[in-house]
């Protein structure tokens, strides 16, 4: 329980970024309440850096750690003077205090942005840059647990290459792979903002489609399977696209649920005879 805890403390993102910043600065307060009402022999200013490194852990704008050194300064400052230092002491101590907050802080946003930057490269395809399946079924439950609470509805697309396997084999795989990248191009220039899209694996790629009932979805399917039919063609790489698509009004128990779903759509568009749109 202790560690979850810990790890939590230490995950960016974990907790809102308002709330971190609010909390930190109340706990310099007490910080520096505690520390005018010590004995001058103990010191506490080195309790600075856990609110510190929590602002630059969480909270995305730089300007928040500026401004937690800025506090924290005046703070210590404040104690020091309390102190009667006199001003070599003075000067010195707060320039050793600016220092270690700043490279506190410093520390701090370079583990957010290596936390972040992993988190990308998990969830992020090398090869088109779209969602991996993981990243894909992270959004899709969002938008699963987003209809429970609101209700609403949201569509998905499934997109197979047809014959992708004979592309490959006649000429090579290098060949496949500017395709799928071709295809993937594709998706993100047709797509709305609020659409997520994903390579799932191989030469399946998905759309999901917040807000969007069975008409819209299935019209928006039939323009985009058109733009890469022709898209594909202009190209030259002779092949197709089956897509299987499906609209989702009720919540469903899982993303592998509606994943299923779609796929059956997606292969009775192939048993159909491919190159075509089939929804469900």
């Amino acid at each position: 329980m202790e560690m979850q805890l810990l790890q939590s403390f230490s995950t960016p993102g974990t907790y809102p970024p308002t709330a971190v910043f609010v909390v930190s600065l109340f706990m310099m307060v007490v910080i520096l309440t505690l520390d005018l009402l010590t004995p001058l022999d103990i010191y506490l200013h080195v309790l600075y850096v856990f609110p510190l490194a929590a602002i630059a852990l969480n909270c995305e704008r730089l300007i928040a750690a500026f401004i937690g050194i800025a506090l924290a300064l005046v703070f210590q400052l404040t104690d020091f003077l309390s102190q009667g230092l006199p001003v070599l002491p003075l000067i010195v101590d707060m320039l050793v205090f600016f220092v270690a907050a700043t490279l506190v802080v410093f520390l701090a946003r370079s583990v957010r942005t290596n936390y972040f930057e992993n988190v990308e490269l998990a969830t992020t395809d090398w090869l088109t840059g779209l969602h991996n399946r993981r990243g894909f079924e992270a959004i899709a439950d969002m938008e699963i647990a987003r209809q429970q609470r609101y209700g609403g509805t949201f569509s998905l697309a499934l997109i197979d290459l047809d014959h992708f396997k004979a592309l490959n084999d006649s000429r090579g795989h290098h060949t496949g792979d500017v395709a799928l990248q071709s295809l993937g191009k594709i998706l993100r220039e047709n797509t709305r903002q609020s659409d997520s899209i994903a390579r799932l694996g191989g030469d399946e790629f998905a759309i999901l489609m917040p807000n969007t009932k069975t008409v819209d979805c299935m019209f928006y399917c039939q323009q985009l399977f058109f733009k890469i039919r022709n898209r594909l063609a202009a190209d030259s790489f002779n092949i197709t696209t089956s897509i299987g698509c499906t609209t989702i009004e009720q919540p469903p128990k899982s993303v592998s649920e509606i994943l299923q779903k779609v796929d059956k759509a997606m292969y009775a568009a192939k048993k159909e005879g491919r190159d075509r749109v089939h929804s469900c």
